[in-house]
């Protein structure tokens, strides 16, 4: 009996000559997903605010390029570029595209993880600058990206493939997290207008929508008696890797994902069940 390809076992060459570009690249899925992408042949645009977080990823993704199999005959620079920007700009937006095509010739992918949360507060006690801010980042950066990405993938003739990170939070009720919530339910009315119409272009649009991720800031935000009972509602039983999604991220972005369009895919374990 065959066995099933973990998140940790690329597929070689599945995205090979693809052009990928992703928004909130020196953040956990952001950085994996390009780790995963490079490992499966496409080339990767690191997009974020932090020019430290993009140096830091660029030197891990040289590493990550040093353990394939034809490493000597790779050029870090030919592979990867990174481009500091404020993704709530459609001025940077435009550039980043701008210098990736420049660079690349082309764009394939658009991966897009921006995005920013905050401690658990009540509706009635959430700042309004709070929710402003979580609307910024969270919604206006993906509104801008998804449309001068689907012009650039348009005007290629060849289409492509936009993926937006939104969270089980835009898929159920999210006490605490109001603004939160109402930025991830919108990512799915962008997702699904967009993919109505730009699908005429072979673009396909699609949302991913994750639980909890095993990371260090996940874990550090909820108290350890509210993590077990958080835990206790998962059944598979753990929280998410970033591994998972880039692995859902990577199936996107490629040929085998060429008939889906406006999905809303759940990376959580089972926790929500419609």
């Amino acid at each position: 009996m065959s066995r099933s390809l973990s998140p940790h076992n690329p597929i070689p060459n599945r995205l090979r000559d693809l052009v990928s570009l992703i928004t909130g690249g020196a953040g956990n899925i952001g950085l994996e997903s390009a780790r995963r992408y490079l490992q499966e042949g496409a080339k990767v645009v690191l997009v974020d605010i932090s020019s430290h977080g993009l140096a830091q990823s660029k030197a891990e993704l040289i590493n990550a390029i040093r353990d394939l199999p034809n490493a000597k005959d790779l050029d870090s620079d030919e592979l990867i570029l990174t481009i500091q920007a404020d993704v709530t700009s459609e001025e940077d937006i435009q550039r980043c595209i701008n210098e990736s095509i420049q660079k690349f010739g082309k764009l394939d992918i658009a991966l897009l993880c921006a995005g920013i949360s905050y401690s658990s507060t009540s509706i009635l006690d959430t700042d309004l600058d709070q929710y402003d801010k979580v609307m910024q980042v969270n919604c206006r950066s993906a509104f801008v990206s998804v449309k001068h990405c689907g012009r650039a993938m348009r005007d290629s003739g060849f289409g492509g493939s936009i993926i937006l990170v939104s969270s089980i939070a835009g898929l159920r009720a999210t006490p605490g997290l109001s603004a939160y919530s109402t930025s991830k339910f919108a990512l799915r009315g962008l997702c699904i207008t967009a993919a109505a119409e730009l699908g005429q272009y072979n673009i396909r649009v699609n949302t991913v929508h994750p639980c909890g991720v095993n990371t260090p800031m996940f874990l550090a935000a909820w108290p350890e008696e509210k993590m077990k009972s958080m835990l206790s509602t998962v059944p598979l039983g753990r929280w998410a890797e970033v591994a998972d999604i880039a692995a859902l991220a990577s199936f996107l972005g490629s040929a085998d994902a060429q008939f889906m369009t406006g999905g809303a895919l759940k990376v959580d374990g089972g926790i929500v069940m419609f």
